[in-house]
């Protein structure tokens, strides 16, 4: 037992330290594009924040803090992020699932924005599109905001992440505290809520699947379907009509959209609740029948500790560290628009 909680406590510590270094990443980041944003093009400015972030701090950054401060090899700390085998069923929910969290979306972000404009807030204008279309541009697009935050937003958070938080409290505290974490993670106080509860929905997803991969499918599903709309609704291609209907419906007859919306988030809830129950038959089954969550604890068995690891004071640090840093930058974006 003694053995276990040391291993505990290391990898409290080593995600701890991975969290900080990529909220410092994102920060850092942020200072030095912004210094040096008139000098290249928008293009390679968005290209080059979001491979050092994204690939970067997140992905390299991660796996090689837990592998070089843990000593485990890296099929060992993939595993500890969450990296196994998923149902194929589970994964095929996960698309229109992902498009139903959109919609979601949407319509929280929508109303989280008109609370803080009643307190002041002007949201700045996105950069406008080109006037000629570019499929290689919408690919470049669907690459950096749907593909890697897909991949290394989820490596991070629903992988280091949860594990260690999952490892430390209740399934439902460790939901909570991996949501507020990924919507702070943002530092963007308009993203900082819709992106919390979109943490709390996959962090419970990944417990329940003790995988990462249905998270990472609904991530990029989510992100993708924006970029496109977008394009879409810019440029007049493939299923620009509906996009531009919804845009128009949601400004003009709030009756309908507020049926199509309540619709939505019905069947999405439909599909969480399936998703959530085959994840649970699905390892079941690989496990044998053997229900290890809350039943007796196994040191091999992912996301389903009944021994949970009780941090000191001094384990919280690189936490403390991450969190100071991600409010004072949300706070800022909201204060001064940054």
């Amino acid at each position: 037992m003694e053995n276990l909680l040391e291993k505990r406590k290391k990898e409290f510590r080593a995600v701890g330290l991975a969290m900080f270094v990529a909220s410092a990443g994102l920060l850092l980041l942020r200072i030095i594009f912004n210094l040096i944003g008139d000098s290249i093009s928008e293009t390679l400015s968005d290209v080059l924040f979001s491979c050092l972030m994204q690939i970067g701090a997140l992905l390299v950054g991660t796996f090689l803090t837990l592998k070089l401060t843990l000593k485990r090899s890296a099929k060992q700390t993939l595993s500890y992020l969450n990296f196994r085998k998923p149902s194929l069923v589970v994964m095929l929910l996960c698309i229109p699932f992902g498009v139903c969290v959109l919609v979601a979306t949407i319509g929280v972000s929508t109303v989280w924005l008109a609370i803080l404009m009643s307190f002041g807030y002007q949201p700045s204008a996105g950069a406008p599109l080109p006037a000629q279309f570019s499929i290689w541009l919408l690919l470049l697009n669907i690459f950096l905001t749907g593909v890697l935050p897909g991949i290394c937003e989820e490596f991070t958070n629903r992988g280091a992440l949860v594990t260690a938080m999952r490892n430390t409290f209740s399934k439902r505290v460790t939901v909570v505290l991996c949501g507020l974490a990924f919507g702070l993670f943002h530092q963007n106080i308009t993203q900082v809520f819709y992106a919390s509860l979109f943490g709390m929905l996959m962090t419970y997803l990944t417990i329940e699947s003790k995988s990462v991969f249905p998270a990472m499918v609904i991530h990029f599903m989510n992100n993708t379907i924006s970029v496109y709309s977008d394009f879409a609704t810019s440029y007049d291609i493939f299923l620009s009509g509906l996009f531009s209907w919804l845009s128009d419906t949601l400004t003009s007859n709030f009756i309908l959209i507020g049926l199509l919306f309540v619709l939505t988030v019905a069947l999405g809830v439909f599909l969480y609740i399936v998703i959530i129950r085959l994840s649970r038959k699905h390892y079941r089954k690989q496990t044998g029948g053997i229900r290890a969550l809350d039943e007796g604890f196994d040191e091999g068995e992912p996301l389903a500790p009944t021994v949970l690891y009780k941090p000191a004071l001094g384990d919280w640090a690189f936490y403390i560290g991450a969190l100071v840093m991600t409010v004072l930058t949300t706070v800022s974006t909201f204060i001064w628009g940054l």
